[in-house]
């Protein structure tokens, strides 16, 4: 009886309680295929978003960020800047590891890395690296594959836009087995246990997920606020709805004095009016903001020029929410092109054009000659026994003197007129002529007297008078010639022939 017992207890058993622990396994596989897409998709958008500021700072360091330390060259900046991010984002419970590679020959080389160092993977070695060899060959996804220890991994990899890299964010696929052995194990015990532990197991899922993302959220922001870059997020509407506190050091105003307004509420009228255009344009076709140079108004008024990068996000529709993205301090480097612009064309010592500065506008003062049917004319000034002051006085008792005949040049000389410096004591005028007669040269007579009267006029340098002289040798635009180089050597004779003379005046070469 007891065996027959024990053997209708088993049969109940097997018929009561069988299908129940095949429907709490078959319901703990569905459940565990539910986990694992939610950590497919968990990966993939951090792999996206990580792709996607890695494509950003190489787009910003290839043409701003260029600098010694990195042999110049972008991609090494951009490298640091990506393996300091993986350094500070490691998630220990999650086990993520972040890997940034690129094909080198025959082998795949880990330009950076999130755990310990990673050693080269040779490309024929195909059973290991599966991950990265994707991303490198152009290929998005997630999936479960060898890693390259030879490991099996859940992995997203993507390739870096705008670059040859790939990269791989990896898991152990161990920590995705294992709450399934843990509830298959428990449903063998009692399936009231097993419902109750899987509750506790799915809240404890569920807690210990909203405080890694909560910890995720927070490095990323420390990442931000540690940025020098001014970020920000606006909505459809262009109204600031996040702001990092970086905007305290570029424009002078907190974040709270900056939620609630536009972008251009910062600007003045002009720059709002077309920066706004600008925008509204490009977020109707949800396009992005690449290298938007702008002005903002600092606190005090003055101009703070920027240069703004930024995406749009959207809804499940298609519909623009808004726009991310970041203001970076150009000011400086705005400065240092003008002052190198600057030295390009003009004289560092008096402010005059340079040769070169001075060379293009008498081609093209030979050109209108030419068209218009006029004449100009182009004066060699030479400061007379000028060197007699440096070797008395000094060079920089000289050099204020030369500045001082350049103010007098600028004062003499008419709005369309140019002067120069070409070198030394060497001066030239540029004189935009009149539609005169052929050979009738009268109207330059006052212009080029007025000149030499103002350079004959005392100077005085540190209570020391000095009067200056010059010969002054004038060559015709272009009756002297229709070349650049006829024309300086027209005028240089001129000059020569004013020193001959006795100096301190002027001649016109005779052709």
């Amino acid at each position: 009886m007891n065996e027959k017992f024990n053997r209708d207890f088993l049969k109940i058993l097997l018929v009561i309680v069988t299908p129940i622990l095949l429907l709490v396994l078959l319901f703990s596989f569905y459940l565990f295929d539910r986990l694992m897409e939610d950590k497919k998709k968990f990966l993939l958008e951090k792999t996206y978003s990580m792709a996607s500021m890695i494509s950003s700072v190489a787009a910003f360091d290839e043409k701003y960020s260029i600098n010694l330390d990195f042999d110049n060259l972008a991609s090494n900046a951009t490298i640091f800047q990506v393996q300091k991010t993986f350094s500070s984002i490691i998630q220990v419970d999650l086990e993520l590891e972040y890997l940034l590679g690129v094909r080198d020959g025959e082998y795949i080389r880990f330009l950076a890395h999130s755990k310990e160092e990673v050693l080269d993977v040779e490309m024929k070695n195909l059973n290991i690296a599966i991950p990265m060899r994707n991303a490198l060959e152009q290929k998005s996804g997630v999936s479960i594959e060898n890693s390259y220890l030879g490991k099996k991994v859940l992995a997203s990899y993507t390739p870096i836009k705008g670059t040859n890299w790939g990269l791989v964010v990896e898991q152990p696929y161990s920590v995705h087995i294992k709450p399934l052995y843990q509830t298959s194990i428990m449903s063998a015990f009692a399936i009231a246990s097993f419902v109750t532990f899987l509750y506790f197991i799915l809240k404890r899922y569920e807690v210990k997920k909203t405080r890694l993302i909560e910890q995720s959220e927070k490095r990323f922001q420390q990442l931000v606020e540690s940025s020098d870059d001014f970020v920000w997020e606006i909505d459809a509407q262009a109204t600031y709805t996040y702001v990092s506190p970086q905007s305290k050091k570029i424009i002078d105003f907190e974040p709270s004095e900056i939620l609630g307004k536009k972008p251009f509420d910062f600007m003045d009228e002009e720059e709002s009016a077309r920066v706004s255009k600008e925008f509204f344009e490009l977020a109707s076709r949800r396009e992005k903001i690449v290298n938007l140079e702008h002005t903002l108004l600092h606190r005090d008024g003055h101009k703070v020029h920027i240069l703004t990068r930024g995406s749009p996000f959207l809804d499940d529709r298609g519909g623009l929410l808004g726009y991310r993205g970041i203001d970076r301090d150009i000011t400086l480097m705005k400065i240092k092109l003008q002052e190198i612009e600057y030295l390009a064309f003009y004289d560092a010592l008096t402010g005059l054009a340079n040769r070169q500065n001075i060379n293009e506008k008498i081609s093209q003062e030979i050109n209108y000659a030419k068209r218009n049917n006029t004449l100009s004319a182009l004066l060699f000034v030479d400061l007379d026994d000028f060197k007699i002051i440096n070797d008395t006085q000094g060079h920089d008792h000289g050099d204020e003197v030369l500045k001082s005949v350049a103010n007098r040049l600028l004062e003499s000389i008419r709005s369309f007129d140019t002067a120069g410096r070409i070198g030394g004591d060497e001066f030239v005028v540029l004189v935009r002529g009149e539609d005169v007669e052929q050979d009738n040269f009268a109207h330059f007579d006052a212009l080029i007297e007025r000149i030499l009267k103002e350079i004959n006029e005392p100077i005085i340098v540190k209570e020391y008078k000095h009067q200056v002289r010059a010969s002054i040798g004038v060559a015709i635009i272009p009756r002297d010639g229709d070349r650049l180089e006829d024309v300086l050597k027209c005028a240089d004779r001129a000059m020569y022939e004013a020193k001959k003379m006795g100096k301190n005046r002027v001649v016109f070469h005779k052709s």
